[in-house]
């Protein structure tokens, strides 16, 4: 299902009129000898694989100019919004090479839908997409400023014990969910919380995340639809203490019938007798002696006595006069 979308995608590519005016995606970028001169654009089936790469998800790609320019129209992608992907590869390497961090970084990230009219200006320094202006698209240049975020962190020589690192990745956290919380772009602020250590805070920190879907319920996103999935549900308080009430006057209920049968059994212990003995019971009451009950019930007369002996017992009596008299 997660390739539905890059199968949409190539093949609106390939039916949409070449000679249409449309929206596009350009940019600008400074390359070496190292570097192939063509540019491929790739979709983000979901985020949680925002570090893989794959031949599939590369939808369309483009000769770099001489001046180092490049554009992909944008009439065939989605409406909705996606996270997209530019990238290049190094000489001797496959299309589809993904190199994550370092001077050699090869893509940048950006949020696109058809209607979008994009300008990456990539000016010079030591990567190609290390320092990025990217024009017309406010939400892109968010995820920009996410990325510099981690980037300082990831790349600063910090001087010390392990444990001040950790509170700088920690300061770093609450930075990301602060820039998620104000964000007033959904995708923008799901990038920021991705780019967080987000999967061990939702078990300390639940209400931010249920807040934080709650603000953008009404979005229609299938990254923020695989994001729900990951926060625990949490009950309605006042569903809960209802359920629980309920619960308890359901106990006492209960407690109080299984009393009432009790006591109902030890006033008339006539309760504690089986069909049978309930039978033979009626008959001793009318005074029918062993041998009209044995006659009667079609029973052996040893079958009478054993349960004779066993409705004394269970009364508490000795004779059958006593049972006259119950």
């Amino acid at each position: 299902m997660r390739f539905c979308l890059i199968s949409l995608i190539v093949t609106a590519l390939l039916l949409c009129n070449s000679s249409s005016k449309a929206q596009t995606i350009r940019g600008i970028v400074e390359t070496d000898s190292s570097w192939n001169n063509i540019v491929y654009l790739s979709v983000m089936p979901d985020i949680d694989n925002l570090n893989s790469m794959s031949n599939r998800m590369i939808i369309d790609q483009t000769k770099l100019k001489e001046n180092g320019s490049f554009s992909f129209p944008t009439d065939y992608l989605p409406k909705e919004n996606y996270f997209y992907r530019i990238h290049l590869s190094k000489k001797g390497d496959p299309p589809a090479s993904l190199i994550i961090g370092g001077k050699d970084e090869n893509h940048i990230f950006f949020i696109a839908n058809s209607e979008s009219d994009i300008f990456l200006n990539c000016k010079r320094s030591e990567s190609l997409f290390g320092n990025v202006d990217i024009k017309k698209s406010p939400q892109s240049q968010q995820l920009n400023e996410v990325d510099k975020m981690v980037l300082f962190v990831d790349t600063a020589n910090f001087s010390g014990s392990p444990l001040k690192r950790e509170f700088v990745e920690n300061a770093l956290d609450e930075k990301l969910r602060q820039f998620a919380d104000t964000s007033s772009y959904p995708l923008a602020a799901l990038y920021a919380i991705y780019k967080s250590n987000f999967e061990s805070d939702i078990k300390t920190n639940p209400d931010f995340y249920i807040r934080f879907l709650k603000k953008w319920e009404n979005t229609k996103s299938s990254y923020l639809d695989e994001f729900r999935k990951k926060i625990p549900v949490k009950k309605d308080r006042n569903f809960a203490f209802l359920y629980g009430f309920s619960g308890i006057l359901l106990g006492i209920f209960l407690m109080f019938a299984f009393e009432k049968r009790r006591i109902a059994k030890s006033l008339n212990p006539i309760h504690e007798l089986t069909v049978q003995e309930r039978n033979i019971y009626t008959m001793l009451q009318k005074g029918s002696s062993n041998k009209e009950i044995s006659d009667e019930l079609n029973i052996s007369l040893s079958t009478v006595k054993s349960h004779v002996n066993s409705i004394f017992s269970k009364l508490k009596v000795k004779s059958r006069r006593e049972i006259l008299n119950i």
